[in-house]
């Protein structure tokens, strides 16, 4: 039951590349974006997922990112993969 987030800095149009994974089990995940004035700006969503990878394209300035929560019954090891500009990296949770 335990959940991870990290987020990346971009501005409206800037775009990352991105892939994650887990060693074992499964995750719950929310790829979104928030600001001041945007509380939460969907992006993709999944259950039950092992991996997801794509390109994320900012629709605003803001911190976008990636939320999981472990539902299996296992520990899990993700690893998240990004490249592209962003002007941080941060664990939110």
């Amino acid at each position: 039951g335990q959940a991870a987030e990290i987020k990346v800095n971009l501005k409206n149009g800037e775009s990352v590349d991105y892939l994650w994974t887990v060693d074992k089990g499964h995750l719950n995940f929310d790829n979104h974006g928030d600001n001041p004035e945007t509380k939460y700006f969907n992006y993709s969503k999944g259950k039950s997922a092992i991996e997801d990878s794509g390109k994320l394209t900012a629709a605003f300035d803001g911190n976008h990112g990636w939320y999981w929560r472990n539902r299996s019954n296992t520990a899990v090891n993700v690893t998240l993969t990004v490249t592209g500009d962003f002007a941080s990296f941060i664990r939110v949770l």
